[in-house]
């Protein structure tokens, strides 16, 4: 049996996965998440509200693995399968694969190449560290969070520190209080995505892509992401600093998800994520272009290990390109209709669209990643094609042209 610590967000899919090839799942869920256990229909759940009772129940089942299904997972997961003596991560690095500036720290004492980071929980503090802070702009966010949610390009002291004051003190988007807000240096290249699964501290590369960033508002916004199916030496070596990463924090089973930057100065990492890629893993799209998904590749490593250790042996390629757009609308309002999803549907390369909004819905964060104004996805051989496609659709949602919107009352 699996333990599925949290399937909540892509963990539902990873779920499904396992459901898929008629695995034996029980579905775990922490006790601040008692919607998504309440909503769960599936045949084995659990409420987790006690360290020592879950232990106790889950000791009596015949147990393979403990797998974190989604980010608020990650630590509990963790936990319960070192507690049960099953396959898991280094446990004294757990912290620092959720938390922001000791995953920096982490790197920093391997030897791994980091951007300058700090964290601060005052106006005082932030003042101070700006003071002997020598370039700009800087990045401000909550210490940990997700989806982009609260990050802000800072071009000066003054905005830094408004950044600070709407941050500290929030609820976030993982549910916890912004008691700590980070600040970093401002990394400047292209933003990287590389997906990984691993066994026994060996990790197959299974997904690479590069992102397009836009800065709206003094806010990173991620317009799309396209996948990279042969890797140019540059590339190549992001992922071998990826790897690094993963050994530093001590990540040894099952999927990762990690953000990098290639900088001029080499890749820095954004930050790792041990669990499967977010916010959207619909399968189709993805097996059509790599003949997987990341979720399914994590349920072949788990249920079919021969399988999968002779992925090692195979080269990183794929036969077509994906591109996965974060669609947006042009500015705040209550959505009135989607003129834009026909057009989408003919444009070269369309595959799919997930997640769209519904119509007399207000459509309010136009800057978070969370693909709450839907996701589509592109998949063809020709890259060039797919390009295309993809400027034409961004400016289709620049003009006002992809979602109609009414006024908010």
């Amino acid at each position: 049996m699996f333990i599925l610590v949290d399937p909540v967000s892509t963990g539902a899919a990873l779920a499904a996965a396992f459901t898929e090839e008629g695995a034996e799942c029980l579905h775990l869920y922490d006790a601040s998440l008692r919607d998504a256990y309440d909503a769960d229909d599936s045949p084995r759940t659990l409420l987790h509200e006690d360290l020592t009772k879950t232990l106790e129940l889950l000791e009596e089942l015949p147990v393979t693995a403990v797998i974190a299904a989604s980010e608020y997972g990650v630590l509990l997961a963790d936990e319960l399968a070192v507690a049960l003596g099953l396959p898991h991560h280094r446990p004294e690095l757990a912290a620092a694969r959720r938390d922001k500036e000791l995953m920096v720290r982490a790197l920093d004492r391997a030897g791994v190449p980091t951007a300058r980071t700090a964290s601060v929980r005052t106006e005082d503090e932030l003042s101070r560290l700006l003071s002997g802070w020598d370039t700009y702009p800087v990045m401000v966010k909550p210490r940990n969070s997700a989806g982009s949610d609260g990050c802000v390009i800072s071009p000066d002291r003054d905005t830094a520190l408004q950044a600070f004051r709407d941050i500290v003190h929030r609820r976030n988007l993982m549910g916890e209080v912004n008691e700590d807000v980070l600040v970093q240096e401002f990394l400047t290249g292209t933003q990287y995505i590389v997906n990984t699964v691993g066994l026994a501290g060996r990790h197959l590369v299974s997904d690479v892509y590069a992102e397009r960033i836009d800065h709206v508002d003094g806010a990173p916004v991620l317009r799309h992401i396209i996948s990279r199916p042969l890797l140019e030496p540059a590339e190549a070596g992001l992922v071998d600093y990826v790897l690094e990463c993963l050994d530093a924090l001590g990540i040894r089973e099952g999927a990762a998800h990690t953000e990098v930057m290639l900088t001029p100065a080499g890749p820095r990492l954004v930050e790792v994520n041990s669990r499967v890629m977010g916010p959207s893993l619909a399968p189709d799209a993805y097996h059509a272009a790599f003949g997987y998904s990341h979720q399914h590749l994590v349920t072949e490593r788990f249920l079919r290990p021969d399988e999968f250790v002779r992925r090692f042996e195979l080269p990183y390629t794929a036969a077509r390109t994906i591109a996965k757009v974060f669609l947006r609308p042009h500015r705040p309002g209550v959505l009135r209709s989607i003129e834009g999803a026909r057009i989408l549907r003919r444009m070269p390369g369309f595959h799919s669209i997930d997640r769209l909004p519904a119509v007399g819905e207000p459509l309010k964060d136009r800057y978070l990643t969370t693909g709450a104004c839907g996701i589509a996805y592109l998949v063809h051989e020709d890259e060039e094609l797919l390009l295309n496609s993809l400027a034409v659709l961004h400016s289709l949602e620049d003009a006002g042209g992809f979602y109609q919107l009414d006024d908010q009352d």
